[in-house]
Order: structure tokens, then C-alpha cells, then sequence
């Protein structure tokens, strides 16, 4: 960003605060609303860069980050999912209202390019690198995640709406670059979640199982019952 006018633009990072589970996809939604908060005339227009606090880029000049409205320029992860990096104007996030709150490392990523897409709005990847490209670099705290079964069965039954529209009882304060968050309440219980350790160094950590039970909350097996029951992450 070195080349950017400092004028142009800022940069925050949306700090969870409580001892609760992560819960990525709220406090992206939080750093968005702290914006719409400091700029309620101009934030429809505003370009919104979520970025992963643990990538960058190798170099500058890699990536373009201005958009336009009905196309989100995605720039690092996978392709099945909107993850990693990506930019995309304040009026289209808001209409597809924000990113699933889903509590643990879940499948938030798949869900918002569903609710993307489902907007009818257009996934530009023409300055797109695959997750583990030279070109951006990737760092990690761990090999294992917490992830949630209970909201991943959710997002797989087609009964997850929950976003923007959710977060209630919000509580935060802007501290320099940080968007400190006391406190968000969501229309799921963090505490009421299933959660169990799940190992990101396997070659395969991107495919998450879900038994029948986990899935539909039965023992009883049907074939049509059986799709769906390894999603990819």
C-alpha cells in the first residue's frame, strides 16, 4: 500500500476480546459496522478489503485492490470459497448481509461466495493465487483448529441466515489500528455449540465429515440422506 496516497485509506484489524470462541465471520461483520458507524454517509461506496491478519503479499504491486459495485475481486484461497483476501464495495456486502456468524472455525468462507452468488453478483479471480502460491505469504499459529459441527450442519441443511442483521448487545471501541470488541451477542450460543480439534496439516484438512447423526440429529440412514455428508472447507 506503500504507493497509496495515506489519505485514501485505513487499516484495521477486528479484535475479538471475549474468552468465547473465535468467531471470524462476526468480527468481520463487527470491523464493517464500526465503519458504517464512522462513515454513515459515504460507507456504501467505500471499497472494503478483508484480509486475513495471517497472509500478505510478497511484494507490492501484486494485487489491485479497487472494485466496482456487483464484483468482489478475490485475490488468495481457494476457489470454492471466499476466503483469504477479497474486496468488495460497502453496499454489496451489506446487501448479501455479511458473512455467517458461525462460532469456531466453521464454514464461513463457503457461505458467503453461496450468498455472493445467490446476489447475483459477479467473483472476479483474473489477479487470483491459489492457497500456497510463493506470491503471498502465509503464516500460521498451529496445526489444529476448533471447528463447530452443529453450524456446519446448519450451513449443509440450508437453514443458516444468520449475518449483519444478527449481531446484538454490540460493545466496542476503536484504539488506533485496532476495533476492540468487548462484546456481540449472535442468534447461536457459543456455549451450545459441538466443538472438537481438527488437524489443518493433513493433506485432506479441507474436507470436513459429518456423521448422519451430526447432520440431521438421527440414527436412520437414507441414500438421499448420504449427499453431502463430506464438504469440502
Amino acid at each position: 500500500m506503500e504507493d497509496y496516497n495515506k489519505e485514501d485509506y485505513e487499516i484495521y484489524f477486528s479484535h475479538q476480546l471475549d474468552l468465547r470462541p473465535f468467531n471470524r465471520g462476526a468480527i468481520k461483520n463487527i470491523g464493517f459496522l464500526a465503519m458504517k458507524k464512522k462513515y454513515p454517509n459515504n460507507y456504501k461506496n467505500i471499497t472494503f478489503i478483508f484480509h486475513d491478519v495471517d497472509t500478505m503479499p510478497y511484494k507490492k504491486n501484486i494485487l489491485n485492490y479497487e472494485t466496482q459495485d456487483g464484483i468482489i475481486k478475490h485475490y488468495y484461497g481457494y476457489e470454492f470459497a471466499l476466503g483469504g483476501i477479497f474486496s468488495i464495495k460497502g453496499k454489496d456486502f451489506e446487501r448479501i448481509n455479511g458473512f455467517p456468524n458461525m462460532w469456531g472455525w466453521s464454514m464461513e468462507d463457503n457461505m458467503i461466495q453461496e450468498r455472493v452468488l445467490k446476489n447475483g453478483l459477479r467473483i472476479d479471480r483474473s489477479n487470483f493465487f491459489k492457497l500456497g502460491a510463493r506470491t503471498i505469504l502465509q503464516f500460521t499459529d498451529g496445526i489444529t483448529k476448533m471447528i463447530n459441527k452443529k453450524e456446519i450442519a446448519g450451513f449443509l441443511n440450508k437453514d443458516y441466515h444468520h449475518g449483519l442483521n444478527s449481531i446484538k448487545n454490540l460493545i466496542f471501541e476503536e484504539s488506533g489500528e485496532f476495533i476492540n470488541v468487548r462484546n456481540f451477542e449472535t442468534e447461536t450460543n457459543a456455549n451450545a455449540q459441538k466443538y472438537e480439534s481438527h488437524d489443518i496439516s493433513n493433506p485432506n484438512s479441507n474436507k470436513i465429515r459429518l456423521t448422519h447423526q451430526e447432520r440431521h440429529g438421527s440414527n436412520n440412514i437414507t441414500i438421499g440422506s448420504m449427499r453431502n455428508m463430506i464438504l469440502k472447507r
